[in-house]
């Protein structure tokens, strides 16, 4: 497995850890029952509750990106030092960002966002986006 795919797997399980974090809120907050439901009328979670919340909604939205064109990378054959060190970068500021985020720390929190931003688009540019040859 490429490091581009392992760290995209990990990512992954980034995400997975902070759904089950996601549902044991709500379930200590709002109960068995309420989660069990349609929760269609849930109030919006403040505090560390919320940050977990958010934090993992945040990660999904970063991640589709993220797998895209690590994907695509990997089928295309165009994987190099580059990506797989920008691949590295994008998980460990996403674990910042997720810790960062679900401690109130909103700086550094933008910063790791910004960085596993940056680390999606170097992996973009390495895409060969001419028609096939």
């Amino acid at each position: 497995m490429s490091t581009e795919l392992a760290m995209l797997t990990l990512s992954g399980l980034l995400s997975l850890m902070l759904a089950l974090l996601t549902i044991a809120i709500h379930g200590a907050v709002f109960g068995g029952p309420a989660i069990r439901g349609n929760r269609e009328n849930f109030p919006v979670l403040s505090g560390v509750s919320g940050r977990v919340v958010r934090a993992h909604a945040s990660l999904n939205e970063a991640l589709l990106p993220f797998a895209i064109v690590v994907i695509v990378t990997s089928l295309c054959h165009v994987t190099n030092a580059l990506s797989a060190g920008a691949a590295e970068v994008f998980l460990g500021a996403r674990i910042a960002h997720a810790s960062f985020y679900i401690g109130g720390v909103r700086i550094l929190r933008s910063v790791s966002f910004y960085v596993a931003l940056g680390a999606t688009i170097v992996i973009a540019v390495q895409l060969p986006f001419g028609p096939a040859g």
